[in-house]
């Protein structure tokens, strides 16, 4: 392990701090500010975290990815690091969100959906989240766009979005993603211009690519009328499912529970393309608030002190596997985001780490130790500061996780992800569904192993995994309920030959009759 990092010093025992972080105590935040005004450590930084919705790492130009326009990520990019094995917790909005605001997974804070026909709770005032915890620090911590957060942003002053008129092309229809982000760079802006007396942690989360569900929900059917002003992508190289048969029930029905793959399932080849050139077109308009954004810091005396982190609440299916948008799956393009670090305290510059496995359970546990502020206990991610610093643990987590529950409720298949350095282990409550993948050799994932004699042994081993972490961190994955109602998994196997709404539609519809 590399050497302990001298941390700036906090007058509060790590219990009185971590209590007063859960609500921001009012004593606890007086304590520390009689103790720190004016009297801030150089080594304390400021820290600006920059956030999309719905990006996969393979869209982006740092990762590979020769169609993408992100020329703003790729800068920062090259004047930082940028971790290859990174995975979201949840590759869902709202659970995700909760996820890496806390440092705990989905079935901890009990934010495991996005609502709507699923009750989700708020969560509890003891659990500390990153705002409170840097609120409490003595940092000023706001927060400027898209929220979705079930009482995760605890601890940030928050700014909420506006939408902006915009111009676009016939092509590229546009909602209130594209329409709020240029208002939440424009607040972020104004905040990294102004004067600061303290450190501060300041969070813009953008809505884009996202905006690609609405283009899903325009451009439903076999459409032939769109004629985008680009070149159009070719399909990756996975877009077909030989092997749908053997995989779990909810991906072999991922169109009744899904409504966004149900709208695409009469999809023709070109209209997967079109898809493809309009998620590259919402990045951009991504790309270039988060160029405005890291303009303005560039421009003021606090961008050589501050910390600037970018990462993804999840990706996007891109086409493959006949996917559109993210849910239930836990296929690459859907769990493996961006995360890129540079600034303040980053020493390597524009280096791919690809050894660790890594996740945004890591997130607060790292900005913590940058900070020199308390970790709460019991977290299971870890600080990747001796990567950031040049470092090579010896030791790292041996797999990451990823969970899933549901979207909104009208269907629910709980899922399991084990992500381990050669194979990825996913396990549905539905029919017992299991899929094993080794990315060495299948990166794309088109072969699931669960039948193959040769790989029998890897098999065990990651059902054992799964189930000593399941027991470690107390999940009740195996008690939990499905819900698929029969009428969902009733068609002909394949997505393409979906008829009717799905699910989620079919709740809408009959809600719609009743108005």
């Amino acid at each position: 392990m590399g050497k302990k990092r001298k941390r700036p010093g906090i007058n509060l025992s790590r219990r009185e701090f971590l209590a007063g972080a859960g609500g921001i105590s009012l004593a606890v935040a007086s304590q520390i500010a009689r103790g720190q005004e004016g009297a801030w450590p150089p080594e304390r930084p400021n820290i600006l975290i920059i956030i999309t919705d719905q990006l996969a790492q393979q869209a982006v130009g740092a990762y590979g990815d020769r169609w993408a326009q992100t020329p703003n990520i790729d800068s920062l990019a090259a004047k930082g690091v940028r971790f290859s094995k990174a995975y979201t917790n949840c590759p869902l909005c709202q659970p995700s969100r909760a996820s890496f605001w806390t440092g705990r997974l989905i079935h901890e804070t009990g934010v495991d959906s996005n609502g709507m026909n699923y009750p989700v709770p708020t969560l509890p005032e003891s659990l500390p989240t990153l705002g409170a915890i840097f609120a409490a620090g003595g940092y000023e911590t706001v927060h400027f766009g898209k929220q979705h957060d079930a009482g995760s942003l605890r601890g940030f002053k928050r700014v909420k979005s506006q939408e902006v008129e915009l111009e676009t092309h016939p092509a590229w229809p546009v909602n209130y993603d594209s329409k709020q982000d240029p208002y939440t760079a424009e607040k972020c802006v104004e905040f990294l211009k102004q004067p600061h007396k303290k450190p501060f942690l300041a969070v813009a989360s953008l809505n884009n690519p996202h905006n690609i569900c609405g283009w899903v929900e325009a451009n439903a059917g076999v459409h032939e009328d769109i004629k985008p002003p680009v070149d159009l992508p070719p399909l990756p190289d996975n877009f077909e499912i030989d092997d749908l048969q053997n995989r779990p029930l909810p991906i072999q029905y991922l169109c009744c529970s899904h409504r966004r793959l149900a709208q695409a399932s009469r999809w023709n080849e070109t209209n997967y393309r079109h898809y493809l050139a309009a998620y590259y077109h919402y990045l951009s308009l991504a790309d270039a608030q988060i160029g405005r954004i890291l303009d303005a810091l560039d421009s003021t005396p606090e961008a050589r002190k501050t910390l600037v982190v970018f990462f993804s609440d999840h990706g996007d299916g891109m086409a493959s596997h006949r996917m559109v948008t993210k849910q239930v799956s836990f296929y690459e393009e859907t769990t493996r985001i961006p995360f890129i670090f540079a600034g303040w305290g980053v020493k390597k510059k524009g280096k791919l780490i690809q050894e660790p496995l890594v996740s945004l359970l890591d997130l607060l546990p790292t900005l913590c130790d940058y900070a020199g502020l308390p970790v709460p206990e019991g977290l299971h991610g870890e600080s990747l500061v001796p990567w950031l610093e040049g470092e090579r643990p010896e030791k790292r987590a041996e797999y990451v996780v990823s969970q899933w529950q549901t979207e909104w409720g009208y269907t629910v298949s709980p899922g399991r992800m084990i992500r381990t350095d050669r194979y990825k282990y996913t396990r549905y409550l539905e029919g017992d569904g299991e899929e094993l993948y080794d990315l060495e050799n299948d990166p794309g994932e088109k072969r699931n192993l669960i039948k193959d004699p040769e790989y029998a042994v890897a098999l065990r081993e990651h059902r054992a995994l799964l189930e000593q972490h399941i027991e470690k961190t107390a999940d009740p994955f195996f008690n939990l309920t499905v819900k698929a109602d029969k009428r969902w998994r009733s068609h002909p196997l394949g997505y393409w030959n979906h008829r009717g709404p799905s699910a989620p539609e079919a709740a809408w519809l009959e809600k719609e009759k009743k108005k």
